[in-house]
């Protein structure tokens, strides 16, 4: 493998332990979370969609196994 092979494979690993943490944090913060919350809803939609898109590329190169494929789906069900 090469030298930039192998810092690819690193930075995927770190970006899908990130992912996890993420998970569990916004879990968390959901959970917490009140009405008049300073983030506007539309940054944290924006947020949970860009992330979405990391979870599918990961998923793709199967570096990522939470994928939920009809997450974003479900956000935007709540959202209406």
């Amino acid at each position: 493998m090469t030298d930039f092979a192998k810092k690819e494979e690193k930075a995927i690993n770190k970006i899908s332990d990130v992912l996890c943490n993420l998970d569990e944090t916004l879990a968390k913060i959901n959970d917490e979370m009140e009405k008049g919350h300073e983030k506007s809803v539309k940054c944290w939609f924006e947020e949970k969609k860009a992330i979405h898109d990391i979870k599918k590329i990961l998923h793709e190169i199967d570096k990522y196994d939470n994928y939920n494929e009809k997450e974003l789906d479900n956000l935007v069900d709540e959202w209406d």
